[in-house]
């Protein structure tokens, strides 16, 4: 199907999907069990009925959208906040990438120093100030054209779960870091163990002076406890939320700590936008978040069918010796195409540079089975996945992990 859309994925794409119900996503009439579930957005799967009973209510009550302040934004920060303790003040975005751009704005504003501290496969969207990957001596290769040099020159990369040579690169221009940015938990690889490492940065940042800004776009919500910061008992100045907080709907939002909220009110800064902390993904986001507070089973649910699936797949590539990993924190999932044990992004994609035509392969065996993979690799079950799709993917990741590294059965 030819496109006019410019976005990522349209170009000579010819999954141009209509309809998504439940576990599965439509082309055609034809249904595909979804393991993206809108990048992680949706923890009930598509069209649950909370979505459909919310925009339901949502059209009966009359509500319409304010390009001014309403009372259903007003509502949804007040049970951001039951969930989301350490905000003191919230600022409503229309995007994940939005609010990194006015926590960036926050920042600057506060504190004039130089440099931006990103760590090393953490993603944060298409912002510009940030959308470079690092080498593997971490320095900045651009994502995309149209970046500006001045920039590229500003940031700084530090490898990722890496305590020893973080601490290197930062005492070297700890005078003049502005912030630090970090995805707490990152898609590209999400491990258990980071736990020290993000001690680590927080404790530095307050040392010296420094921002701490958490990325929990994937994270808020979908993890136990809320959010990794809160897990960890780690205090960041800024934290952007998003995704499955507003139950499916665009939204990006920003808490600020008390300590920045008191700084914020004496300075200029400016965070408007006619659909910022507009009524329907107020709306819908508010009863979302009332639902999973009522029902906590959720994502105790979650976590245990990726606990299962990781368990059984790893299981099943160990007896095969298969080269490859499936990692896991609570319910976010990536497999990695190395049996290798790697600690960080940089370490994952050494690996899988000489599995990249097995991986499209994969990729496109399993589109034939009509299973969804996302292309990058990050794998989130809804609640609307069942056990039995759960085991139908695990024999077809089986079945198609077999053919591309020519294995047979065990």
């Amino acid at each position: 199907m030819s496109s006019l859309i410019f976005n990522e994925g349209y170009k000579g794409s010819n999954l141009i999907f209509d309809k998504g119900v439940g576990s599965k996503i439509y082309l055609k009439k034809k249904s595909f069990i979804d393991l993206s579930n809108c990048a992680g957005s949706l923890l009930l799967g598509h069209n649950s009925k909370i979505f459909q009973n919310a925009l339901k209510k949502y059209l009966k009550n009359k509500i319409s959208i304010f390009a001014h302040p309403n009372i259903h934004a007003v509502n949804y920060s007040k049970n951001i906040k039951k969930i989301f303790p350490q905000f003191n003040k919230i600022i409503f975005c229309n995007s994940g990438s939005e609010a990194i751009i006015k926590s960036l704005r926050i920042s600057r504003s506060i504190n004039n120093k130089k440099y931006i501290v990103s760590v090393a496969g953490s993603w944060h969207g298409s912002v510009d100030k940030l959308l470079y990957h690092a080498d593997k001596n971490f320095n900045p290769k651009k994502l995309s054209d149209g970046l500006s040099e001045v920039d590229k020159q500003n940031l700084k990369f530090i490898p990722y779960n890496d305590i020893e040579r973080s601490k290197k690169i930062l005492s070297k221009i700890r005078k003049n870091i502005n912030c630090l940015i970090i995805e707490p938990i990152q898609g590209c690889l999400p491990i258990q163990n980071a736990r020290s490492y993000l001690k680590f940065l927080e404790k530095f940042c307050k040392k010296n002076s420094i921002i701490l800004i958490f990325d929990e776009m994937i994270t808020g919500v979908r993890v136990e406890n809320g959010s990794v910061h809160r897990r960890y008992k780690i205090r960041p100045d800024i934290t952007t939320i998003g995704k499955a907080v507003s139950g499916g709907l665009p939204n990006g939002i920003i808490g600020v700590s008390n300590k920045l909220s008191r700084l914020i009110n004496k300075k200029k800064i400016f965070f408007g936008g006619t659909f910022s902390g507009n009524s329907l993904s107020s709306f819908v986001g508010n009863e979302t978040l009332k639902y999973f507070s009522k029902n906590k089973f959720i994502i105790k649910n979650l976590n245990k069918k990726s606990e299962y699936f990781q368990k059984s797949l790893n299981l099943y590539l160990e007896k095969n010796k298969i080269d490859a990993k499936v990692y896991r924190f609570d319910s976010i999932l990536r497999i990695v195409f190395s049996k290798n044990i790697v600690f960080n992004r940089s370490q994952r994609d050494f690996f899988e540079k000489k599995n990249l035509n097995k991986i499209k392969k994969f990729r496109s065996f399993l589109l034939n089975k009509k299973i969804y993979y996302p292309t990058n690799g990050i794998i989130f079950f809804s609640n609307a996945t069942s056990y039995g799709e759960i085991n139908f993917v695990l024999k077809n990741f089986k079945l198609g992990l077999n053919n591309i590294f020519n294995k047979k059965i065990k």
